[in-house]
């Protein structure tokens, strides 16, 4: 039995390392997606909307670009609560095997985009982000197959996830160099279906009595109640204080990573003065940049995870201090992005890896560490559903920018909805606050001597 458990926990861990494989090629490439515009502005892709006499019309180019790449984001989450569901109902396995038909198509749809067949940037940005947002969902509920490591497991997966969107920088620099054409990558990645096919069946289970994995969720450190474990419960766990305003933090703090990456390609070529050579060198260095996640998202997950088995006092103040750093980046970013200027350029890619890095994996240790593990597919779906609609309020604030000088009009409405999030922080450290309050009484009253 013991070598039995032994070939498990190695079987456990291997699955972490082929899943963070999966995660770093496919889980959000669709933030990378800034690099492809050059590249598509070369293959001539809605070139019909620039005319020699009036180059302004070229804007409109761009902003098809534009358009499929927040279409993408939005269905990178906007589908999570769905998945969710699918996930709690019928297993991982299920679910990313009917994600490897949207890999295809997404894929494919790259590979054959031609003048011609410019709408098929914008079935590539939605099928690429479906099949992604169900990689990073079943990969996240992987997870729970660990106990005390939990939140540094998730938290690595949310790094690797991050760090995704190096890839079409890397595409920009083979494809600008002639080594490789574009298609040629596309179907590269088309082929990483069997990966997902084969993660599928070896590090993922389904609710089938048949192939199952010869473990199951770690869940020791949870309430084993069966009768809380029921459909009231859910509601009570969706309706808890602190899901609801993690769900409305991640949202509104991944807005201002979300919009920086949407205009980055105008924001870089007016800062830069139209330098086409150094704004592909910014470029591609806003996107390598996030690789750095695959170390910063585990550092947040330790913190996060540091002691948090012996009281509910250090888990609160773990989410207040991982969270606070989050929000005073993201505020620090907003503001800097107010003043665009090519001074600020460096600092601007650390913030915005740090920003995000720091939100994305607090609020996902938050769910896959504090809540159980019956529902952290529905719970980790309704949360990344809420950050897709928010997305959509990135159409508006592109009206903002149509003019790039005018765009700190848009950084002033971003940095107002972050600001209102201190709100969250206080909620955490009142609760954390009563909770020392009723820890410390209850010492006194076990070592009173009357």
């Amino acid at each position: 039995m013991d070598v039995l458990r032994e070939k498990n926990v190695y079987r456990k861990y291997f699955g972490v390392v082929l899943l963070l494989l999966e995660m770093n090629f496919l889980g959000g490439t669709i933030f990378g997606f800034p690099s492809m515009f050059k590249i598509l502005s070369k293959m001539n892709i809605y070139q019909n909307l620039c005319q020699p006499s009036n180059t302004t019309q070229c804007s409109q180019q761009t902003k098809h670009y534009q358009s499929a790449m927040t279409l993408g984001i939005a269905f990178f989450d906007l589908p999570a609560l769905f998945i969710g569901i699918l996930i709690d109902k019928f297993g991982c396995r299920f679910v990313k095997l009917i994600s490897i038909l949207f890999h295809i198509v997404g894929w494919l749809s790259l590979a054959l985009l031609k003048p011609g067949r410019d709408y098929l940037i914008y079935i590539h940005c939605i099928f690429s982000s479906l099949s992604g947002i169900v990689i990073v969902l079943t990969s996240y509920t992987s997870s729970n197959y660990f106990s005390k490591s939990r939140a540094f497991v998730s938290s690595l997966l949310a790094g690797a996830g991050i760090s995704a969107t190096m890839w079409f920088a890397i595409f920009q620099v083979l494809v600008d160099g002639d080594y490789v054409g574009l298609n040629t990558l596309s179907y590269i990645w088309l082929s990483f279906g069997f990966l997902m096919f084969l993660t599928s069946f070896l590090f993922l289970d389904w609710n089938y009595s048949y192939w199952n994995l010869p473990y199951k969720f770690n869940i020791e450190l949870e309430s084993t109640n069966q009768n809380e474990l029921n459909e009231n419960n859910l509601w009570k766990n969706l309706l808890n204080p602190l899901y609801l305003l993690v769900v409305l933090f991640l949202s509104i703090l991944l807005i201002p990573s979300v919009l920086l990456s949407v205009i980055w390609e105008p924001l870089i070529t007016f800062i830069t003065n139209h330098d086409d050579t150094l704004a592909d060198k910014y470029t591609f260095a806003y996107n390598i940049s996030t690789i750095s996640a695959i170390i910063i998202c585990p550092i947040n997950g330790y913190l996060l995870g540091y002691k948090s088995d012996k009281n509910k006092k250090q888990k609160l103040l773990n989410i207040f201090l991982v969270e606070t750093i989050s929000w005073l980046l993201n505020i620090i970013l907003c503001i800097i992005c107010i003043f665009a200027s090519s001074k600020f350029l460096i600092l601007i890619l650390i913030l915005n890896c740090l920003s995000r890095s720091t939100i994305v994996a607090a609020c996902q240790s938050v769910i896959s560490t504090f809540f159980p593990s019956k529902y952290i597919g529905r719970l980790t779906g309704i949360m990344w559903s809420f950050v897709g609609a928010f997305t959509f309020i990135q159409f508006a604030l592109l009206k903002l920018t149509d003019d790039i000088n005018k765009a700190w009009k848009a950084w002033i409405v971003v940095l107002s909805m972050v600001l209102i999030m201190v709100s969250h922080l206080i909620q955490i450290l009142i609760k954390y606050l009563k909770e020392k309050k009723n820890q410390n009484t209850d010492f006194n009253l076990n070592n009173s001597r009357f």
